[in-house]
């Protein structure tokens, strides 16, 4: 008996014409095509990618310079004032691809950048009560239509969803662009921007504060801060990525086509 070969269904012809058509680009540079369908970057924009890897302060995570005895140890700053947070750790150093990354994510609604700096950068199991996005104001949230920090902790954190809480921080000032100020103005700036809707909610919790970039830490230090006052017995904070400060991976093309320096941070 002959058997007739089944049919092609008809979204795999219409999925095979639209490749041919429209062939997969690499989602950074949106040039070449992709090495990998799951990883959606050329293999020039993957060789890019820096993880942010120790020696670094076991406090503020800050990069340290190699040598012997440096593992898990305390930097200056921390020794003389340490931070609000407990720890901070970032899996990636900032810059491109993984800035034009965020970039897209943050300024244009591309959800589908966070998947792709979800496959080039890993979560280390948690030990948390509560996950909190770093929010945005209300006015800025409805400029943008989404909070990258609450996507990217969705993104990052699939299997503690039930832990994350958008409702607990809020930002009841509006402030500006953190960019372009120095330590004591990037502090005034933030002063008050914070408050916890619920204090009982924290009390003795430990909390985990997601955002997008560690730049100074000057937001994630206001976070924490008020999240402590509220009764929080921990806080430990959690960015995608890092402003390297031991290989300056930061370049000044790394602010977007169509962005100036002002919109590179919060």
């Amino acid at each position: 008996m002959t058997v007739s070969p089944r049919p092609l269904p008809w979204r795999s012809l219409v999925g095979g014409v639209l490749a041919l058509l429209f062939p997969p680009r690499c989602h950074a540079c949106r040039i070449a095509r992709p090495s990998h369908p799951d990883r959606q970057l050329c293999p020039h924009c993957l060789d890019r990618v820096m993880s942010y890897s120790g020696p670094y302060c076991r406090c503020c995570g800050r990069s340290l310079a190699t040598g012997p005895g440096l593992a898990e140890r305390l930097c200056g700053d921390c020794l003389r004032t340490p931070p609000p947070f407990d720890s901070a750790r970032s899996p990636l150093c900032y810059g491109p691809p993984v800035s034009t990354l965020l970039h897209r994510l943050k300024f244009h609604g591309d959800t589908a950048a966070a998947r792709v700096l979800a496959g080039l950068g890993s979560s280390e199991p948690l030990s948390c009560d509560l996950i909190i996005p770093v929010p945005l104001h209300r006015s800025r949230l409805q400029s943008r239509g989404l909070n990258q920090s609450l996507v990217l902790a969705r993104r990052f954190f699939p299997a503690e969803r039930d832990k994350i809480v958008v409702d607990l921080l809020v930002r009841q000032k509006k402030t500006i662009p953190q960019t372009g100020l120095d330590g004591n103005q990037r502090r005034r700036n933030l002063k008050g921007a914070f408050a916890v809707a619920r204090p009982g909610a924290v009390l003795g919790r430990t909390v985990l504060v997601v955002d997008d970039v560690f730049t100074t830490g000057t937001t994630l230090a206001e976070c924490s801060r008020t999240l402590k006052a509220a009764g929080a017995a921990q806080v430990h904070v959690w960015t995608v990525a890092r402003v390297d400060e031991v290989s300056r991976s930061v370049r000044p093309d790394d602010v977007p086509t169509g962005k100036t320096a002002g919109e590179r941070t919060e």
